[in-house]
């Protein structure tokens, strides 16, 4: 994906500017993570939010986002994917709202089979 996408875009300008945010990619796209948890980023043209089952399940049923299914038969449900021509205030909320849950999540543990990969390549 071009990095001038609308979706890189929107996500790049939503971000929170927070010291604990560790930018990767995710899907081979941008994402952001805290504790090791992936939290926002895009996903084709579209930019993904880790809202929590409740909250993603209301924002799907508003119709403001759809849930994420990143591959057909899996759906993430504590995700949502929302347009990035959404309001740029409502997707910093969003970026927000979803740093603040992931936080609530236990640390992610390090994948050792990754480690591995690196020591190889």
């Amino acid at each position: 994906m071009d990095s001038t996408s609308p979706a890189i875009t929107a996500f790049l300008a939503a971000l929170p500017d927070d010291p604990r945010i560790a930018r990767k990619q995710m899907f081979g796209q941008p994402a952001a993570f805290v504790n090791r948890q992936m939290f926002f980023g895009t996903f084709g043209d579209r930019v993904i939010s880790r809202v929590g089952k409740a909250r993603a399940a209301a924002v799907t049923a508003s119709g403001a986002g759809t849930a994420f299914t990143p591959r057909e038969g899996q759906t993430w449900d504590d995700y949502v994917m929302v347009d990035p021509t959404t309001d740029p205030a409502t997707l910093r909320a969003l970026a927000a709202e979803a740093m603040s849950w992931t936080l609530k999540l236990p640390r992610h543990a390090p994948n050792p089979t990754a480690r591995r990969r690196k020591s190889t390549d």
